[in-house]
């Protein structure tokens, strides 16, 4: 993990000097890694061993364009709280979420860098171990800043989204909400800017 972030440092380092862009991709192509933080389960648990994220932006303008995107966070989760009492071992499950979403992309470009936010509305699907799957509505709300390294490729150093997911027909908590914090890093290539 230290060694990849010394890699963004260094590609960050080398983006500085980029001048400001004149135009924008018309098609940006994001995969990397994604931590996911999840309230889904009875207790607090991170799905991060590590998970992955993909996304395809059509941009219909400099600032603004459409997102599609997916996700996939992979773990263990215990579906009792009795973590701590004395005597009980607590049984752990594998467990799987994976979102699929689309929305709105607001991007400010300028000085090698690009800085969005978006809105996106889709579903999330719950896989645990021993246990039927549910797919639930699902919102992300966040953004994030790409270094710009040249004119077809940037390197997303964050991408942070609140994401939360309607617990319709879970049996996994009693909460109307989960609320879940996701956080991605990888790479964007870039393609139609001249």
């Amino acid at each position: 993990m230290r060694k990849l972030f010394i890699f963004l440092a260094l590609l960050f380092a080398a983006a500085i000097p980029t001048q400001a862009q004149e135009n924008y991709p018309k098609v940006e192509v994001y995969g990397g890694f994604s931590f996911f933080n999840s309230g889904q389960f009875p207790q607090r648990e991170n799905l991060n061993s590590p998970g992955f994220g993909a996304s395809i932006a059509g941009n219909l303008s400099k600032n603004f364009g459409i997102v599609g995107e997916v996700s996939g966070h992979f773990g263990t989760v215990t579906l009792l709280d009795l973590a701590g009492t004395p005597g009980v071992t607590v049984p752990e499950f594998d467990a799987d979420v994976y979102t699929f979403l689309v929305g709105p992309r607001f991007t400010s470009r300028s000085g090698g860098f690009d800085i969005f936010g978006h809105v996106l509305v889709g579903g999330a699907k719950t896989q645990v171990e021993r246990f039927d799957s549910d797919t639930d509505f699902a919102l992300a709300v966040g953004g994030g800043v790409d270094v710009i390294v040249s004119k077809p490729l940037a390197v997303r150093i964050i991408q942070i989204d609140y994401l939360p997911i309607k617990n319709d027909r879970s049996i996994f908590t009693n909460k109307d909400w989960s609320q879940n914090v996701r956080f991605q890093i990888g790479v964007v290539f870039r393609f139609g800017a001249e």
